[in-house]
């Protein structure tokens, strides 16, 4: 299937590779497994496991320069794509950040980003492009969260004292102070949805593993009973089916099979 490779990571075809690289280490952070809501669908969570491939699958065209020269001439994706067979596709999502987008990776990343210009130029963007609605400004910015809802209206407010950027009705409403109480508590709320959820998974994997560790336990001892019994049968001595061995009785057994394998 031909990807629109400059539509996926929401570029024209004139697009820098720093521009590239930049709308890939965006919309990767939008799309990653780790920055899912806590409650989202399963459906919700494939798409943008579909998404987030096809993010990578974009990037692997574009920041390649020979890729790149193919697909604008051609438009075609497939061939660029899967004609080096003997490729290490795993290696191409460790190029970003020089490491896999995982929790540490952002977390790097975001250390670095907040605080720079570069996030102050995204911000002053953003808000311009939802004239002013700080509630869609933090979905638009990578590692935002509630708390920098102040910091951001900060940043705007004095580009706005600057002439940088015009002041847009939708500011004043959603920076207020119940406006941004509401932001908290919905975040406050969705990590713990968010944590429950992992600690029941951790409980469900830990109640797993002692349940096959019993099982374990019990298959070890049924086939060294089984190899008593049949040691037994060799030597024409008889046990009754009910006539199970006491545990004194067990361990003297499983010592004379043990010295026997010796």
């Amino acid at each position: 299937m031909a990807l629109d490779c400059y539509k996926i990571l929401q570029l024209e075809n004139t697009a820098t590779l720093a521009d590239i690289k930049k709308a890939y280490r965006k919309l990767a952070l939008q799309f990653h497994s780790d920055k899912q809501p806590t409650n989202a669908t399963p459906e919700q969570l494939e798409k943008a496991n579909a998404s987030f491939q096809q993010l990578g699958m974009a990037y692997a065209v574009l920041s390649d320069p020979k890729r790149k020269e193919r697909y604008d001439k051609t438009g075609v994706t497939e061939e660029s794509l899967f004609e080096d067979g003997d490729k290490d596709w795993t290696a191409y999502f460790k190029e970003l950040w020089s490491g896999i987008v995982n929790e540490e990776t952002i977390e790097a990343h975001k250390s670095k980003y907040q605080g720079s210009e570069e996030e102050r130029q995204d911000v002053l963007k953003a808000y311009n492009q939802v004239k002013g609605d700080m509630d869609k400004i933090l979905t638009m910015i990578e590692c935002s969260s509630a708390s920098d809802c102040p910091r951001f209206e900060k940043m705007i407010r004095e580009a706005i004292k600057k002439k940088e950027v015009v002041l847009h009705k939708k500011l004043n409403p959603t920076t207020t102070e119940k406006a941004q109480q509401a932001r908290l508590k919905k975040e406050a709320r969705e990590q713990a949805e968010f944590d429950a959820q992992q600690n029941e998974k951790e409980e469900d994997g830990l109640a797993a593993l002692i349940q096959q560790r019993n099982k374990d336990r019990q298959a070890r001892m049924d086939s060294i009973i089984d190899t008593l019994a049949n040691s037994e049968k060799k030597k024409g001595k008889k046990r009754k089916q009910e006539d199970m061995p006491s545990e004194e009785e067990f361990q003297q057994l499983q010592e004379k099979l043990f010295k026997k394998k010796k």
